[in-house]
């Protein structure tokens, strides 16, 4: 992606010098995203006027979609594979996230670090490595989005 993007490294759990697994691509301009696992490229595509949808795809195939309640809101439905899970909110700062499967929490992505980009996705073995890294790109655009606004924009 180049210039008028930023990155986030994902790393294999909480494990110190550990080789990261991929790296999230992410431009500026309208939040699309982007990584490599196991040689196979992703693409992820914010969708709508507002962005409150975002399609990950693999190749051309779409193979997991969010979609939010609202534009200011802070709950994502997730569907892949023909389940749905929800990731919501925790914390008024949005920091703190649950993930959702019914009404049963299953994981947590939680936000660290003085910006933020910092992250600790504690989910079960069966949600796959490339639904963590969306997972992922959801939390930090939202903080992203929420940043921006909390800066008037710039």
């Amino acid at each position: 992606m180049g210039r008028g993007s930023w990155s986030a490294r994902i790393y294999p759990g909480d494990r110190p010098g550990a080789v990261p697994l991929t790296e999230l691509r992410i431009s500026l301009f309208r939040s699309r995203g982007g990584f490599t696992l196991e040689g196979e490229e992703f693409s992820i595509e914010p969708e709508g006027f507002l962005g409150t949808t975002a399609v990950l795809k693999k190749g051309s195939t779409v193979i997991a979609r969010s979609r939010k309640e609202s534009f200011f809101g802070r709950r994502f439905r997730i569907t892949s594979a023909g389940h749905g899970l929800d990731l919501v909110s925790r914390s008024w700062r949005g920091r703190s996230y649950a993930l959702l499967l019914g009404n049963q929490e299953v994981g947590t992505v939680k936000r660290a670090g003085l910006g933020g980009r910092r992250m600790a996705l504690e989910l079960p073995d069966e949600v796959p490595l490339f639904l963590r890294v969306f997972l992922a790109y959801l939390v930090l655009c939202q903080g992203k989005r929420e940043a921006a606004a909390a800066s008037g924009g710039s």
